[in-house]
């Protein structure tokens, strides 16, 4: 058996055995975090696709079998991003839809994926020792790097307040962030909002789509924005015990997002290096 497996299993026996104290902190809203046994690790991956990526479905799937078995312990953004999100308006019909936008851009260029041969994804946007950079891996090679991070205690944990205002749109969120562990270097905190649900055109490579031109592909986790920045807000260092609050707000954009679909995906991060200490999501309403 491989070793990735083991420590997989490990990591579900974990999570059932958490059930009772995992409870309102990070999976509802306003519970509040009373001792560090309320702080579950939780790990986050950025799937980078495209519509026009005949590969990409595979990795789609992949992130949805993982998420039937860790559950709320894994987050999946779904970043679209180069040619492959190119929209082709005379194209019509097929992958007229824009699922791009600046954040998604942004991530994508920063990490260095911009032209290499999608799907490609982050786990917990880790650090290859060898190069300094973020370690860029094919969908199978997600699974023992989320189990490798998932073994790890939280050294941190995030709740999210979400408040949606219907009529002008806007999504505020109250984030609350619980320091367990001493964080040496500089932090950051980035709050996201991801989609559900986008019912638009696809190429699937493994389908039985005419051609592999899926019309109704069911696109989720789709990142949309962000409600303060690429990277969020600068916290500095942060000693054990420290316990934080700050409330970001923003605008549900493109137009056509719908409320009922979304979710907020608040992100700890390393300043320097980037790399993941905690992620949470929550649905806005």
């Amino acid at each position: 058996m491989k070793i990735q497996h083991i420590l997989l299993g490990l990591t579900l026996l974990f999570t059932a055995s958490c059930d009772e104290i995992d409870g309102p902190y990070g999976v509802s809203s306003g519970g509040g975090i009373d001792t560090t046994e309320d702080v579950v690790r939780k790990v986050l991956i950025d799937d980078f696709t495209g519509h026009t990526c005949q590969a990409c479905p595979n990795a789609h799937r992949e992130a949805k079998r993982l998420e039937n078995i860790l559950g709320e312990q894994l987050v999946v953004l779904a970043v679209h991003a180069d040619f492959w999100a190119d929209p082709y308006p005379s194209g019509a019909p097929y992958f007229t839809y824009d699922f791009r936008n600046p954040i998604a851009t942004q991530i994508a260029t920063d990490f260095n994926v911009i032209g290499q041969p999608f799907p490609k994804g982050m786990v917990n946007r880790m650090i290859n020792t060898s190069t300094s950079t973020q370690l860029i891996l094919d969908w199978a090679n997600w699974e023992p790097k989320v189990s490798e991070w998932l073994a790890l205690p939280a050294d941190a944990g995030i709740e999210i307040t979400p408040t949606y205002n219907a009529g002008n749109r806007n999504i505020s969120a109250e984030v609350k962030v619980k320091v367990v562990n001493e964080l040496t270097d500089p932090v950051s905190l980035a709050v996201y909002f991801s989609e559900d649900s986008i019912i638009q055109w696809q190429i699937d490579g493994a389908s039985s789509c005419p051609n592999g031109y899926c019309a109704n592909y069911v696109h989720n986790h789709v990142l949309r924005g962000s409600l303060n920045g690429v990277y969020g807000e600068s916290l500095g260092p942060q000693a054990a015990g420290t316990e934080i609050t700050r409330t970001y707000s923003g605008t549900l954009t493109p137009n056509d997002a719908v409320a009922d679909n979304v979710h907020l995906v608040a992100v700890l991060m390393n300043e320097i290096t980037k790399e993941v200490i905690q992620v949470e999501e929550v649905h806005l309403k």
